[in-house]
């Protein structure tokens, strides 16, 4: 089954938002339910799309994942076999930390990249990484019996890449870890308006371009009533943002770059096509100065430019995502990745990367669109809401109830393919799963105590008599929650804090967090966290190799938290030096109160020489939730306890006052960039075998990033790459980039489907993985040095599991986490769990 192993970054709503729903437990049996084995589960926040399509939200993946299948899928690694001789599982057998990649909705995955040479992109004589072929099972049924072949994921893709849609999970076929040849251009295909030259363009032909293409560096602000906010392409590549002003990027390259050209020339350039710069001997002398310092390979001269384009059709057979029989899904993709080694046998990637595409029924998402109600809008569609016939499954259950902020019910699928398969033997005990709506964790606990459900979150107001149960277990989580802050508002409602701007007063804020503290409060099963990637993320997933516990990543966090490298290697932290980088990193804190004042003090004297802060003003900072709830208002108050103990015998003493502000639970992360608020703790989490990417995305990317105060153009570090000759990776010194360029150097993402872009000879994705790990450990460095995002801790969580379910190991796996409910195993029927409750008058759940 499917088991929500998401392949890009999905903002985890943090405690501000929602309790986290990725270790939330279940058990009994809704109202007239028949099944003998119900699971019964709680959540904080109900699915509300029940469709990856329309979707990355984390509680609809969360549900969602129950009703569909993966073609390939981690497993335990049992050593003697995955049965006993009686066909039970091998419990005892089972590996800890390894893994094994199976064949699931799929029975063949080949690299057939030879096949498509020379065509959907593949260059000539290419023979693996680009194209794949995946056989689907024949036996393939939505739960209602009606048969799945390659035509239906094709008629799916069709409609996530469709123009008359646009969704935005289109993106993550164009600009995620794979790149489906023709993707973008299809979903662009009919749009009309102004871009960047090189986006309709890939070759400059002066006979036809000249008069069609114009010189243009200014802003998209700047560029906002002529040419519709577009920008070149070039400012991009160097990491520019697209709202620095026209002589803000001139300036930043004549200082940083020896750009060859004066404002006052490029202003002269700026509007003009080819065809006028070429006919004006000034104009001309200008551009050549600039396209000879920039240009290093054909065709750049499209860089500088923009164009009034209109994006021909696209027919779906450029595309690179076509049915090659009715049992055959064949995949060609601009990039490569390698999910089958030279034997033909799975890796990791399979399970990674290709897990599953997404699925919709025909039928009834044709019955669910809606057409645009005025000319030129897009068309919606309602499949997977609402109501349970908008929501079909191809997984191990469907969805047989569905109520709004109350509850919805799974049941077995009956024609799910995989309970005839042995290799699933002995598994899905589970005939049915109820999840109730439960935003309140007090709420949660006296139904545990009741035995209306199976498992629960424990809270820091029990920890202490339940955090030895022997029913407690506890899980780590890819997710590190921040306290993240925006300095600026877009909205004409709020002015914004404008004392967020002081990196002084962030890192001020930063310091005075005792993050054990914090989690002794708040979470008391998570870690305290200085990074941003914790242990979950793997640098080399074949032989375990974690980043968090690199030379590295450790001498990252040392630097960033102000630690003392000494002339003979070791490092001084505090008062105390160490010889082992890994002593040194765990004396870290995070926590120096007297720092702290003094920053504060130095912020508010430079605040009001700027004028942004006058004497008894409150700095009033507003954090966002959607529900007030009892923890919330623990996490708000420890934070209020914690800025005030910064400004003691400062001049801001007592003056920051921390309120609430409702935000929307479906559209806060743009709220939160938009600047309504100005405390968001939030975290991103998944994508743990790819931490370059999961970094990249959500803490460089223009996309994703929150803050706009933030500018990882004007961040720029320096850094040897040793490289290797032998392989023709050329060796680097004193390289100097900034945020933008280091990050897509590192992914390999200059021009392709990335606007942050890089110099196109600096990609050093295949390089080896000391120089990779050399650029992301100096990349969160810097990240953590601009204090937009302050992390506090790694999210653990202790759970109590119920005395009528079990897990069929309590040792997790980052893989396969503890078998979840595929090896689920019941020590009570529903009956019989009923009447245990009702003679026990109250479970005891202490020892």
């Amino acid at each position: 089954m499917a088991k929500a192993w998401k392949k890009i970054a999905t903002v985890a709503l943090a405690a501000a938002i929602a309790v986290p729903t990725a270790t939330v437990l279940a058990a009994c049996g809704g109202k007239g339910s028949n099944a003998t084995y119900t699971y019964n589960t709680y959540t904080a926040q109900l699915p509300s799309v029940w469709t990856d399509v329309m979707t990355s939200d984390a509680a609809d993946a969360d549900g969602y994942s129950y009703l569909q299948s993966s073609f390939y899928e981690f497993d335990f690694a049992f050593e003697g076999g995955k049965f006993n001789d009686d066909g039970s599982i091998n419990v005892d057998g089972i590996v800890k930390d390894k893994y094994t990649v199976n064949y699931s909705a799929a029975t063949k995955l080949e690299d057939v990249t030879a096949e498509y040479a020379g065509q959907y992109g593949v260059p000539e004589g290419a023979t693996q990484g680009h194209a794949f072929r995946i056989t689907l099972r024949d036996d393939l049924k939505w739960d209602d019996g009606t048969p799945i072949d390659a035509e239906d994921f094709v008629f799916t893709m069709q409609q996530q890449l469709s123009p008359k849609y646009l969704f935005q999970q289109a993106a993550n076929y164009y600009s995620g870890n794979y790149i489906i040849h023709n993707a973008q251009n299809y979903v662009m295909q009919g749009q009309s308006g102004w871009f960047a030259a090189d986006t309709p363009y890939t070759v400059y032909d002066p006979a036809t371009l000249d008069s069609l293409i114009v010189f243009n560096m200014a802003s998209t602000t700047e560029n906002e009533s002529a040419y519709g906010g577009a920008t070149c392409s070039m400012r991009s590549a160097l990491g520019l943002p697209s709202t620095a002003s026209l002589e803000q990027v001139v300036n930043a390259l004549i200082a940083q770059m020896d750009f060859p050209a004066t404002l006052e020339q490029v202003q002269a350039l700026q509007g003009k096509t080819m065809a006028q710069i070429k006919a004006d001997a000034n104009l001309k002398s200008y551009w050549e100065a600039i396209i000879g310092w920039w240009q290093t390979d054909p065709n750049e001269e499209l860089d500088f430019f923009i164009t009034n384009y209109t994006f021909p059709e696209v027919s779906w057979d450029k595309v690179g995502y076509q049915a090659h029989s009715q049992y055959e899904l064949d995949f060609i993709i601009d990039n490569t990745i390698h999910p089958v080694d030279a034997n033909g046998d799975l890796t990791y990637e399979a399970a990674y990367y290709l897990q599953s595409f997404p699925l919709v029924k025909q039928d009834v998402w044709e019955a669910c669109e809606v057409a645009p109600s005025a000319a030129g809008g897009l068309y919606t569609n309602t499949y997977g809401t609402g109501s349970v016939d908008k929501i079909p499954s191809w997984g191990p259950y469907k969805l047989t109830d569905f109520q709004n902020q109350v509850s919805y019910t799974l049941s077995r699928n009956e024609n799910w393919y995989g309970y005839d398969l042995p290799m699933y033997a002995n598994q899905f005990q589970t005939e049915e799963i109820f999840c109730r709506y439960i935003p309140e964790w007090n709420t949660a606990w006296q139904s545990f105590l009741l035995g209306d459900l199976d498992g629960v979150r424990l809270d820091s107001t029990v920890i202490t008599d339940y955090g030895n149960s022997e029913r407690v277990y506890y899980t780590p989580d890819t997710a590190t929650f921040s306290v993240n802050l925006q300095s600026k508002a877009a909205t004409d409602e709020r002015a914004g804090n404008d004392m967020l701007q002081y990196t002084d007063f962030r890192k001020a804020l930063s310091l005075s967090m005792d993050r054990d503290d914090f989690c002794a409060v708040n979470s008391p099963s998570s870690e305290a966290a200085l990074g941003y990637l914790n242990d979950m993320y793997y640098y080399d997933v074949e032989n375990s190799g974690i980043y968090r516990n690199t030379t590295q990543a450790r001498e990252a966090l040392l630097r960033a938290y102000g630690a003392t490298e000494n002339k003979d290697g070791s490092w001084t932290v505090g008062e105390n030096t160490y010889t082992d980088v890994a002593e040194a990193e765990s004396a870290l804190t995070g926590y120096n109160l007297t720092l702290a004042r003094q920053l504060m003090q130095s912020a508010y004297e430079q605040a009001v020489k700027d004028g942004v802060y006058h004497d008894g003003d409150t700095i009033t900072l507003t954090y966002g939730i959607t529900e007030q709830t009892a923890r919330q208002t623990r996490v708000k108050d420890w934070l209020q306890t914690a800025f005030n103990a910064a400004t003691v015998g400062t001049d801001l003493e007592n003056k920051i006052v921390i309120e609430f502000f409702t935000m929307d639970a479906q559209t806060w992360s743009k709220q939160f960039s938009d600047g309504a608020f100005d405390i968001c703790m939030s975290a991103w989490g998944n994508a743990p075998f790819n931490p370059y990417y999961l970094f990249g995305a959500s803490q460089i990317s223009e996309t994703n990033r929150w803050a706009q105060g933030w500018d990882p153009s004007q961040v720029s570090f320096t850094l040897d790459i040793a490289g290797d000759p032998d392989a023709d990776m050329p060796a680097y010194e004193d390289l100097t980039m900034n945020l933008y360029q280091w990050d897509a150097a590192v992914q390999g993402l200059q021009k392709e489907a990335n606007e942050a872009g890089a110099p196109a000879e600096h990609d050093f994705s295949g390089y080896p993985v000391s120089d990779k790990l050399t650029i992301l450990a100096a990349e969160e460095q810097a990240v953590l040095e601009a204090y937009w995002g302050l992390p506090v801790y790694s999210a653990y969580s202790a759970s109590l599991m119920g005395y009528k379910v079990d897990y069929v190991t309590y040792e997790y796996n980052t893989f396969v986490g503890y078998g979840g409910v595929q090896y689920m195993t019941y020590n009570y029927t529903n009956s019989e769990w009923k009447d245990y409750c009702a003679a026990q008058g109250g479970l005891n759940y202490r020892n």
